[in-house]
């Protein structure tokens, strides 16, 4: 459903940031009272509502926009544990369900048929800027009792709807993994401060999960989440559902009463935090680990990645789960962190321990993948062969959905095990649109021919006369959507529920690509032979576009102007294609449309959270392209450059809220959410299609702190975890073994030991088994693709998506992004951009940086398929003088904001040398 938000009310909120670590001794007991009321003594920051010793309402004392953390009708401070005597089964306990001691509130007397066996103690005490949550077992019997469980339910105010008003909803951010694990709350608005719970040095955390309602009339739409200091008896659960969980279970056995070790304490302080930085300054200060990561948790096979971690406390050693095959280097140290390289070996999930300061660990979850190229070609291969060549079916064409765990090729005649949503994930919307369109997208960057064929052949058969309308029909170029284009096609109904069942705005963008990358596929590799010519694409491209904008609006009044669309990223580039190209009537017409609807996101009133959030955060990747829309084209009517910038950093703020950006494990940090926080369906498409958007941000706008080129990039790489693929001697790969997967790919990530997607899929920890609309995503990573070298603040001048190997005077700079086309430099004061079109830089071969003299040389290859032109694109240091060897032809040029300069290299070409030469005196 929608969020209730229409605007982003973006505001300062005045809350001390970084606050100092307290000295905190045991809880002590609250008196019952319903009212609220400052608590704790005049200078705290929590205005607390408690009954008995839980709250009911958790806010920020001073705050510009009430909010109440805690979720309505719910309480926050109970516990739940699992005990048991010496070779006894599991009991349970649970606070909620408890009458607390008269005589001491807080306190609960846990008895079995033998009598009393512990006391437990539960507190909650403001102490100066923290709100402190203290927990007391104490054993009161004869005998030891081991404690399986100590499970904490967070019920905070996360449901994101029309009835979330008055209070704004917060969503969780969590990182669950020993001693440095945390939980941090932020608003919708994104506005300070954050509520940020950590654990104390006695306290670690190591497990979470659901508390699903048993009761009848008692559902939620995200049942209460919970997390564990230990979880040995819920994990016997696990392991009976067959359930995965990579982090160690531990329990704490109290010795008998009156002896040493009867008794246990642990504590958490919940604190506020002005922004992310406030939030890693938490940790810092509350004794954990705040660890930086470039160029991201999901690590190719040719790149290595760096960790960056701050503490008050010292990093004793870090470990590698297959150190065989794993190599951690020191750095040193730089501005208060410890540095270190990590590369691995092994394809798949890779886990660091860090241990640091007096018998502590924090475990770091990592992803080995091949690759990022092989990954590319892999899963168009994969597609491509899941094809259906059958003249006798209706689908004829169709590029098919694949079941991983059982091998079998879904179509409209097999669902396979898919329930409910089946006819939705196989033929049509997102998810059977998106592999058309990533195919296409990915051979226009590496055309093979088999896969062009491939294309053709689907837009033949299922496509032009079957999902889409041909000219010869009314509504030209309509999509048809669920069940299916035969279905709606051969309805009774001449209506939108049939014969008209052509207006879903989202299908449109997937292909409106898929038609574009076909005319770049014909425009620049002539030598692909391919069913229509150039202009034709080009028409079929306009055509789907300008369908989006008006069919949906006749046929039942959808507008296209209110909602981000995903891979609709494209159209201001079709527009810019058509007047090359001479159709000036049809740009301009497109321009129009577009331009009305960044008018309505910059000038209007948008829901930013629109399309199905707080299930789908669909529209980031939009969003930052029409942000970028309006910067580069300030006399776009009906807005102006302020209102540009505002909705720019209104929007990208939108995008990080949705995102991981602390947490820092590869299934969270980059990953977008949803309203569950994390909890299930991570790593989705929206990963890379809206890191995209913060990689774009942080590249041209800067105008947002923490959207970083560190965390777009991470987005970038996120998703590829998600591929199945390997060598023989890996079994082909880490999800789904078997040489039939190689190329296969998930819909996304469950991070919970096991369940059901939403999709209706039984799951245990990891990968989906089915693709849905995860090519959506490696569209979004196929217009990222870039090596770039960037002075970070935390690691220093860094390469991302390559290797750089800096000298005295020269820095060489191996591409390594999977596309070979794109060159951002960020660092020593300078801001260039490299684009190329017909051409790569050459496999493995050094991009050569003289930073002093302002000098590149590089070697570009060509497919044997090419024209034989090439197209660079040159932006950065304007009104400098520039001069271009390539070959035996020397230009010079001063490039403004941008240059596009042609070259003629020969198709098929290797090692192309090009020099670039920027003088140093300006024009």
């Amino acid at each position: 459903m929608a969020a209730n938000r229409r605007e982003f009310l973006l505001g300062a909120a005045t809350v001390a940031a970084g606050l100092s670590l307290s000295s905190l001794a045991g809880g002590e007991e609250h008196p019952q009272t319903s009212a609220s009321a400052r608590a704790g003594d005049g200078e705290s920051p929590f205005l607390l509502e408690f009954d008995g010793f839980a709250l009911t309402s958790l806010s920020f004392a001073s705050d510009s926009f009430p909010t109440n953390y805690v979720a309505t009708g719910q309480k926050l401070g109970h516990v739940e544990i699992a005990w048991r005597r010496p070779n006894a089964p599991w009991q349970r306990f649970n606070t909620a369900e408890a009458s607390a001691s008269q005589t001491s509130p807080g306190t609960y007397r846990v008895q079995d048929d033998r009598g009393e066996t512990l006391a437990v103690t539960v507190h909650l005490k403001p102490r100066g800027k923290f709100l402190r949550w203290a927990i007391g077992l104490n054993n009161t019997s004869s005998d030891p009792i081991e404690v399986g469980d100590l499970a904490l339910p967070l019920p905070m105010h996360s449901t994101f709807s029309p009835k979330s008003a008055p209070s704004l909803p917060v969503l969780k951010h969590s990182f669950v993994s020993g001693h440095s694990s945390f939980l941090f709350w932020m608003r919708s608005n994104s506005v300070g401060p954050y509520l940020v719970m950590t654990p104390e040095r006695n306290t670690s955390l190591e497990y979470w999960d659901h508390h699903r309602p048993q009761r009848e009339g008692q559902h939620r739409e995200f049942p209460a989440y919970r997390v564990y200091v230990h979880s040995t008896a819920v994990g016997e659960e696990v392991k009976a559902h067959d359930g995965r969980w990579r982090q160690p279970r531990t329990s704490t056995t109290l010795a008998p009463a009156g002896r040493a070790g009867d008794h246990r304490q642990y504590g958490f302080q919940l604190a506020w935090a002005q922004d992310y930085a406030g939030v890693r300054q938490r940790l810092v200060d509350a004794g954990l680990i705040d660890v930086e990561i470039a160029p991201g948790m999901t690590v190719p096979a040719d790149l290595s990645t760096c960790i960056a971690i701050r503490s008050h406390e010292s990093i004793k050693s870090i470990v590698a789960e297959h150190p065989e095959q794993t190599t951690v280097e020191h750095l040193g140290d730089r501005e208060g962190r410890r540095l270190y390289r990590v590369k691995f070996k092994r394809l798949g999930e890779n886990m660091l321990t860090v241990n640091h300061g007096k018998n502590r660990a924090t475990r770091l979850e990592f992803f080995a993948t091949e690759p990022l190229e092989a990954l590319m070609h892999k899963r168009a291969a994969f597609t491509t062969r899941n094809q259906v060549r059958d003249a006798s079916k209706w689908y004829n064409g169709l590029l098919c959905e694949w079941n991983e765990d059982s091998q079998v090729l879904l179509s409209p005649d097999n669902y396979d095990r898919i329930k409910g949503w089946r006819i939705y994930e196989v033929s049509c919307d997102d998810p059977g649109l998106s592999k058309p369109a990533y195919l296409a997208s990915k051979n226009a960057e590496f055309p093979d021919q088999a896969q062009v064929e491939a294309l053709d052949y689907y837009i033949e058969h299922f496509v032009w006369g079957g999902l889409q309308r041909t000219t010869d029909e009314s509504h030209s170029y309509g999509i048809y959507g669920i069940p299916d284009w035969k279905h709606n096609r051969d309805s009774s109904d001449p209506g939108p529920k049939g014969k008209l069942h052509i207006w879903r705005c989202y299908d449109y963008p997937h292909i409106i690509v898929m038609y574009f990358s076909m005319y770049r596929i014909a425009r620049d590799y002539p030598g692909i032979k391919m069913k229509l010519d150039r202009a034709t694409y080009l028409e079929r491209a306009y055509g789907t576009a300008l369908g989006m904008f008006t069919i949906p609006m006749e046929v039942v009044g959808w507008s296209p102007y209110e909602t981000g669309y995903y891979n609709e990223v494209v159209i201001p580039q079709l527009i810019e294609e058509l007047d090359l190209a001479g159709k000036h009537d049809e740009a301009l017409k497109l321009r129009g449309h577009w331009e009305k609807k960044v008018a309505f996101f910059v000038a209007g009133k948008p829901n930013l959270f629109g399309s199905e959030y707080a299930f789908d955060s669909t529209g980031f990747e939009s969003t930052q392209a029409i942000a970028r829309y309006a910067i580069d084209h300030p006399a776009t009517p009906g807005i102006t450059p302020q209102q540009a910038a505002k909705f720019s950093q209104e929007q990208i703020r939108a995008n990080l809220f949705c995102r991981g950006v602390v947490e820092k494990a590869y299934y969270y940090y980059g990953s977008d959410y949803r309203a569950g926080g994390g909890d299930g369906f991570t790593l989705s498409y929206m990963s890379p299609m809206g890191g995209w958007g913060v990689l774009n941000h942080a590249l041209y706008d800067r105008s947002e702190p923490d959207a970083t080129i560190r965390l777009g990039f991470a987005s970038f790489l996120s998703s590829w975890s998600l591929m199945n693929t390997g060598t023989k001697e890996s079994g082909f790969g880490y999800w789904f073994p078997g040489e039939a997967n190689d190329g296969g790919t998930g819909g996304g990530f469950e991070p919970a030991a096991y369940g059901m997607t939403w999709l209706g899929q039984p799951h245990h920890r990891g990968a989906w088994y089915y693709s849905c609309e995860t090519d959506l995503g490696y569209c979004g990573a196929l217009r990222s693709a870039a090596t770039i070298v960037a002075d970070d603040p935390v690691f220093g001048r860094f390469c991302f998506g390559g290797e750089m190997r800096a000298g005295k005077s020269v820095i060489d700079i191996i591409p390594r992004d999977g596309v070979r086309r794109r060159l951002h430099l960020r660092a020593a004061g300078q801001k260039i951009d490299f684009e190329l079109t017909g051409a790569r830089f050459a496999k493995e071969q050094p991009i050569q940086w003289s930073p002093d003299q302002q000098r590149f040389r590089f070697s570009l290859e060509t497919e044997s398929t090419g024209s034989g032109k090439v197209q660079l694109m040159i932006a950065g240091l304007p009104g400098h003088q520039y001069r271009l060897t390539s070959g035996q032809e020397t230009s010079e040029f001063r490039p403004g904001t941008m240059k596009t300069l042609p070259l003629k290299i020969p198709g098929g070409s290797s090692k192309a040398a090009v020099e670039i030469a920027i003088s140093e005196r300006k024009i």
